[in-house]
């Protein structure tokens, strides 16, 4: 996955679900949200923090796989 579409993801979807779980009733107030969400996601974008965000998140990512897959210490064997 390429770091930037990491990045809107990692941004994108928290402030979304945000927005949808208190926003949601007030219409108005929740479409003003998403443009400021819009706004302020391509300014990141443009300035190349979306990359910055993307590259990190899924350093996390891999971090978690390498842990899981990472196979279990032996035990120690008394002499």
């Amino acid at each position: 996955m390429n770091s930037m579409y990491a990045g809107w993801l990692a941004l994108g979807i928290p402030m979304l679900l945000f927005g949808l779980v208190f926003l949601r009733r007030h219409g108005g107030v929740f479409w003003m949200y998403l443009a400021a969400c819009v706004l302020g996601v391509g300014y990141l974008t443009t300035t190349g923090a979306v990359s910055d965000i993307g590259t990190k998140a899924l350093q996390m990512v891999g971090a978690m796989n390498d842990k899981a897959s990472a196979p279990a210490a032996k035990p120690a064997t008394a002499k």
